[in-house]
């Protein structure tokens, strides 16, 4: 009885004080008027990998609008703007079947990415050698296409540039 007494009286503080914890962000880069980005479809000037760029900037646009600090805008009436280009993509045979058939590749990704302040021309953050790869299969039970994963690199890029711009790091 004593117990379940303690239980309930730890539970009610638990529910009461709960309302008042709120997410914590760390923001060193992210100045407070910025409330809005524009993503200009990525530049693809060096690679043959067709549709790379529309793939790519969807998957930043879906990411930040599924983490919400940032609303989505154009342009024309954004606060802060992320420009993406596609430097290299690699694709590398990494095993092989015992017929000598490409059985895993690694399919890699380096961008330059800006991060801009346009309400005062100020550069946040820039990497001009950001670099992910994931590896998929062409055999098995979890076979892919390049297509395929490549859409999971794309996804994979956009959650860590989200964070990025939104935690610093």
């Amino acid at each position: 009885m004593k117990r379940a007494l303690v239980f309930m009286v730890a539970a009610v503080i638990f529910a009461t004080a709960l309302p008042g914890c709120g997410p914590y962000t760390f923001n060193p880069n992210l100045p407070t008027h910025i409330k809005t980005l524009a993503i200009p479809l990525a530049k693809n000037p060096r690679t043959f990998k067709y549709g790379a760029e529309r793939t790519l900037t969807d998957a930043l646009i879906d990411e930040f609008v599924r983490d919400g600090t940032l609303d989505v805008a154009d342009e024309a009436t954004a606060d802060s703007k992320l420009t993406v280009e596609i430097v290299n993509y690699k694709k590398e045979a990494k095993a092989y079947t015992a017929g000598e058939t490409v059985q895993k590749y690694n399919l890699a990704l380096v961008l330059s990415l800006t991060f801009m302040d346009l309400t005062s021309g100020q550069v946040l953050w820039q990497e001009p050698n950001f670099y992910d790869a994931v590896e998929y299969n062409t055999t098995g039970p979890n076979a892919e296409t390049e297509d395929e994963a490549f859409q999971r690199l794309c996804e994979d890029i956009a959650v860590k540039v989200v964070n990025r711009a939104m935690q610093g790091w």
